[in-house]
């Protein structure tokens, strides 16, 4: 079990493992990582728009209390994460670490994969800040959009570490799992480079960050 140092995330695991049937939404680890894909968008949606993200469907009707909960914690989840990238705090959560193979489910993978499912839901809005970028400045975009695909790829890497290694081996490449610790610890670096791309896109678009504390007092 992953142990958490905010509270926010510890209020949130510790309201998890009380309930009886807590499958209903996403694990913590993969509740985090999608959070951290939603505070490091271009535009940040809305709470109705990025909270049903973090349940699986069909949400049963009886667990209306339920949801609600998990879904204030998340909103704490989220208002943390926006402060730690305000203030430059770009980094894993401290005790995702890289497993042991043969690297079967475990919390980084977790993690991972609920930032790519954010990703994968956000990527209108990526797009839309894209074509906002272009009409301005184009000189930057594809140069942001290889950074890009260099920090998906290594999300996805880490989100199914069996899978990317298996494919590695099928293009010829013996070095991946060799290297894997070795690319684990640039992972902080390029959540920075993701984070950073993203903040050149808002350049571009309104204040995103403004509008939500506006909407959220």
């Amino acid at each position: 079990m992953t142990h958490f140092s905010e509270p926010c995330q510890q209020a949130l695991q510790v309201y998890l493992q009380s309930e009886k049937n807590p499958h209903f939404c996403l694990e913590p680890e993969a509740i985090f990582g999608c959070i951290f894909a939603v505070a490091a968008a271009p535009e940040i949606p809305l709470p109705t728009t990025w909270l049903p993200w973090i349940f699986k469907p069909p949400v049963d009707s009886r667990l209306t209390q339920q949801v609600d909960k998990v879904s204030e914690l998340a909103m704490l989840c989220l208002q943390w994460q926006l402060k730690q990238m305000r203030d430059g705090n770009i980094r894993l959560l401290d005790d995702l670490t890289l497993p042991p193979a043969p690297y079967n489910d475990n919390a980084l993978a977790h993690w991972m994969r609920g930032l790519l499912l954010a990703h994968s839901h956000l990527n209108d809005t990526w797009q839309k800040a894209w074509q906002a970028m272009l009409t301005k400045q184009s000189t930057e975009v594809t140069e942001l959009q290889r950074d890009l695909k260099h920090c998906l790829a290594m999300f996805s890497t880490f989100a199914d570490i069996p899978f990317a290694l298996q494919q590695a081996r099928n293009k010829g490449n013996t070095q991946l799992e060799t290297n894997l610790a070795t690319i684990f610890q640039s992972l902080p670096h390029t959540l920075g480079i993701y984070v950073k791309t993203s903040g050149k896109l808002v350049d571009y678009l309104p204040n995103q960050f403004e509008t939500f504390v506006s909407q959220n007092p």
